[in-house]
């Protein structure tokens, strides 16, 4: 690289180009009295002192006071680190600029809609969906697949998971009591693989490769609540509520409270149970989406293919109709439910 490049690609990183003439020439003379360095760098006397000084407060330059007074160049592997921490810093705040500018106007994150190529990277983010959700994890899968994921869904005992596959035998690692499983109805399209995380990411892909090395293979993933809440729906609609219940929620087993993010998942666990049963519910209002929150018991649920919600009456009495994410008949647009025994 020639020193015009090298000065190119100073000037992109916030130095004047007097500034990278002087910084090359300390590189080449070593400390250096300030006429030293207009003689190298061909920088007007006039200017020199002030383009050292701005050096030294960039971190390039230190000086070695005495007489005369000289300049030192900071090592190059300082600068050049110091230089990507900075951009790196940068880049973070206008990452969350961006997306708070976006938020402020659309009410959520900016939706992320990936392809994914390659069998392996499609095994990685199915284990990254698995290893980062909170709450629940959404699995609709072929056996194959399903057992490629043995391991993180091994390690996760603080999360519930809805797992639906082509099972003849369940296998013992599934038989936990924070996993219900059902057997798929058998229809080709339902081996279509989804893989859902709270409302954070999902991973969508259709057929397994036979050949997992020569296969071009690809698949889907999104971030996005709203789109993510749809996908929830196409889980329970398409795919749960078209399968076998094979092994239900132990839930006198499981660790208490139990917190959930999606309407028709709490129904799922509901129906497992006897009603009552003490609830709290964060939200909002549907009418002037003010956020709230209520405590009491669950009395009733109704689920159908169109609709999802509860009945939750408060310590007060006042029974409130509490629906998923985008609810619009409600009372309540419940963000988190929480099943406290």
């Amino acid at each position: 690289m020639n020193e015009e490049e090298i000065i190119e690609k100073l000037q992109k990183f916030g130095l004047t180009k007097y500034e990278s003439l002087a910084y090359i020439s300390l590189l080449k003379l070593g400390p250096s009295r300030a006429t030293d360095i207009t003689k190298e760098s061909g920088i007007p006397h006039t200017r020199v002192y002030d383009v050292l000084s701005s050096l030294h407060r960039k971190g390039f330059v230190d000086i070695m006071h005495g007489t005369p007074r000289l300049y030192k160049p900071v090592s190059p592997e300082i600068v050049l680190e110091k230089l990507k921490e900075d951009v790196i810093r940068d880049i973070k705040s206008l990452r969350e600029a961006f997306l708070e500018l976006y938020k402020s106007v659309h009410g959520e994150e900016l939706p992320e809609i990936w392809t994914i190529h390659g069998f392996e990277n499609t095994l990685e983010r199915a284990e990254y969906i698995i290893r980062t959700a909170r709450h629940e994890v959404l699995i609709n899968t072929p056996i194959e697949f399903l057992n490629l994921l043995k391991e993180e869904i091994k390690k996760r005992k603080d999360v519930l998971f809805v797992i639906i596959s082509n099972f003849e035998d369940i296998p013992e690692w599934l038989k936990k009591e924070n996993i219900i499983l059902a057997r798929s109805g058998g229809a080709p399209w339902l081996m279509a693989s989804w893989i859902i995380g709270d409302i954070d990411y999902a991973l969508f892909f259709g057929a397994l490769p036979k050949d997992k090395r020569k296969e071009k293979f690809y698949s889907f993933w999104a971030k996005s609540a709203k789109l993510i809440q749809n996908y929830m729906h196409w889980f329970y609609t398409m795919y749960l509520d078209n399968s076998e219940i094979v092994k239900p929620l132990e839930y006198e087993k499981l660790g208490k409270p139990l917190a959930l993010v999606n309407i028709r998942t709490l129904i799922t666990v509901l129906k497992f149970l006897e009603l009552p049963k003490p609830i709290e519910v964060t939200g909002r209002l549907v009418e002037t989406k003010k956020e709230i929150s209520i405590a009491g018991d669950v009395i009733n649920y109704e689920y159908t293919p169109l609709t999802a919600s509860i009945i939750v009456k408060d310590k007060k009495g006042k029974e409130w109709s509490v629906g998923g994410l985008g609810s619009y008949f409600e009372d309540i647009e419940g963000e988190t439910f929480i099943l406290l025994r």
